[in-house]
């Protein structure tokens, strides 16, 4: 959450920090602003709301820094947006985090004299480094204000006496630095986000003050203040990650080029041919699998519903002991773990804060930790002890769609790999591979009903209320549909497994709450046909996304019908309905005109609790 940018080098930093804030824009769009170093004086751009929404400045400088905020202290605001200035007026930063020893810092900070113009916990930040600065250089200063600090950050900061310069620290949030050829560096929470000039990449770790320089010398230094080796790596920046294409929004995008990173997510991992499926990331961790007393999921939103389907899996496919709990409840749970216990974490960003806790905590107890992520070289990769990447592209709508599909993908060869370990026999072995195999041509097939999908989305978008209900593995997909449908379309939603409809829900039934039915042939058709009857005896209308082979008697009892093509094997239902799933929620958000990569109040990367 929230995304900094800083830039030194030639004369143009303050053009290439806004362009680098609108590619960062993903990570809050609340309010946005840009410090650059001006004959010995800063000068500001800043607004409200979406970086785009700056000024077009024409300023020559050689050094900025910007950021895009997502709002925790303060509301959003001109005056609570960064960079913030140090009293002095020396020192701008930003900051990408939360304090949490807040109360502590203002009071010291106050007692000391200093005063404060925004509500912000960043404001605090340079001040602290101005009060250090008394007796120390700027570097030991920046150094003591880290040590003081307790939260998450990443921030950089640039000080007036060192114009030549730019510092950057974290703790906890994501930030990295690239170079280009000339020599000019960047700094950016992502490595998707830095220009296509930049030629090498060095990931900033936990702990670390980083100092660098125009002339492009790098230093970088502990909390202890000692001087350590730095190595930068060669940087992958595509033109198209920023591309949208013939679409209208990245998230519609993102929904159609699913069939493209399937097929990379199998590709060499799932092989038809010689019916073999290898996951090469954590090979060698299969056998700690096979052996785990206990394995826990954990993921925090979609994530999380992605790691009940694979949890759900495992333990039907290979017969182990497996729970799922969301990262944000795990992390406090105090769970039993120990040398005999795995856990999966599941991260598009791998930088989600409490995901990253819990896998701390667990590394604490000898847990053995994997990750099923996307973003190469994030945190989340760098500190399990090993881990699949899910190989989904660069994603940029705030709403995750293909890195949810290719995180299921992923767990599901897991789930059916370890099972061919034990009981899983081998004709279904080979079954499960060859639909593995054919899922990426199915889901282009379902992705030709989007004409029939936006018409029943125009029928229902003007309802304010929606339940989205579902058996087995497609309870899941129901609670995944509401959530979409919830953050993109505004319409409140909420997912269910159908066997709890009579428990609860059934009372938020009426005329005008239309539920969003996920059926599938075979032994729960029937409980759920029972389900949308009492559903229609109520007055409520049902849209039933259904498989093929689903009975006429289910098909004449829905008011909608959205039909996909069946599988014989159960395990692959949740990817095939996940698909109109999210066209549906992509159309209504659209037939109510809301900004839909945009959603209000939400970034994509939740680098803080």
């Amino acid at each position: 959450m929230c995304g900094i940018f800083g830039y030194i080098g030639g004369d143009n930093s303050h053009q290439e920090v806004k362009l680098g804030l609108e590619r960062l824009a993903y990570r809050g769009y609340d309010s946005a602003g840009i410090a650059s170093i001006v004959n010995n004086k800063f000068e500001e751009n800043k607004c409200l709301g979406h970086p785009e929404e700056l000024l077009d400045l024409d300023i020559k400088s050689n050094l900025s820094i910007g950021h895009n905020r997502w709002a925790t202290h303060g509301e959003p605001s001109v005056l609570n947006a960064h960079p913030h200035f140090s009293n002095d007026k020396k020192i701008a930063l930003v900051h990408n985090g939360i304090i949490e020893n807040y109360c502590e810092i203002n009071k010291f900070l106050k007692k000391n004299g200093f005063s404060f113009y925004s509500d912000t916990d960043t404001e605090l930040i340079p001040n602290l480094i101005q009060h250090y600065m008394k007796n120390l250089d700027i570097v030991d200063a920046t150094i003591a204000a880290m040590n003081h600090i307790r939260g998450a950050y990443a921030m950089a900061f640039v000080h007036i006496d060192h114009p030549n310069q730019i510092n950057v620290a974290r703790l906890g949030s994501p930030v990295c630095l690239g170079r280009s050829d000339s020599g000019s560096i960047c700094i950016s929470s992502d490595t998707n986000s830095l220009p296509l000039s930049t030629k090498e990449v060095m990931t900033i770790d936990d702990g670390k003050l980083v100092i660098a320089n125009s002339d492009g010398n790098i230093i970088v230094k502990n909390l202890e203040g000692n001087t350590l080796e730095h190595k930068f790596e060669t940087a992958s920046i595509k033109k198209k990650n920023y591309e949208i294409g013939d679409f209208s929004h990245f998230l519609e995008k993102e929904i159609y080029e699913q069939p493209i990173y399937l097929r990379n997510a199998l590709s060499g991992r799932v092989n038809l041919d010689k019916g073999f499926i290898k996951l090469s990331g954590i090979s060698s961790y299969i056998e700690a699998i096979l052996n785990a007393e206990d394995i826990i999921y954990t993921g925090c939103g979609s994530a999380y519903y992605a790691a009940c389907i694979g949890a759900q899996a495992m333990e039907s496919i290979a017969r182990k002991r497996v729970r799922a709990m969301s990262a944000g409840e795990l992390k406090y749970y105090n769970p039993v773990m120990n040398e005999k216990t795995v856990l999966i974490a599941i991260s598009q960003s791998g930088e989600t804060a409490d995901t990253i806790g819990c896998i701390k905590m667990a590394k604490n107890h000898g847990v053995t930790t994997l990750g099923v992520i996307n973003v190469v070289n994030s945190t989340i990769s760098r500190i399990v002890d090993a881990g699949v990447y899910i190989r989904a592209g660069e994603e940029v709508s705030v709403a995750s769609t293909k890195s949810v599909t290719n995180q299921i993908v992923t767990m599901l060869a897991l789930a059916i790999l370890v099972g061919s370990k034990k009981d899983l026999s081998i004709l279904r072995y080979e079954s499960l591979i060859s639909e593995l195999h054919s899922l990426p041509n199915i889901i282009d097939t379902i992705l030709t009903e989007d004409n029939k999908i936006q018409r029943i989305a125009k029928k229902y978008a003007n309802y304010n209320n929606m339940l989205c209900i579902g058996r087995g593995y497609l309870k899941h997909v129901a609670k995944e549909a509401a959530l979409k449908i919830k953050e993109i379309s505004y319409i409140h939603a909420e997912g269910y497994s159908a066997a709890e409809l009579k428990h609860g829900p059934l009372a938020l039934v009426d005329k005008s709450v239309p539920t969003l039915a996920l059926i599938t042939s075979g032994p729960m058709e029937e409980k759920m046909l029972s389900n949308i009857r009492e559903i229609k005896s109520r007055g409520g209308k049902v849209i039933g996304i259904v498989n093929s082979d689903v009975s006429k008697e289910t098909k004449k009892v829905l008011d909608d019908i959205i039909e996909i093509p069946s599988c014989s094997n159960k395990l692959l239902d949740p990817l095939l309905f996940l698909i109109p799933c999210q066209l549906l929620s992509y159309f209504l958000a659209k037939e109510n005109g809301h900004h839909i990569d945009r959603p209000r109040n939400l970034a994509k990367s939740v680098t803080v609790e």
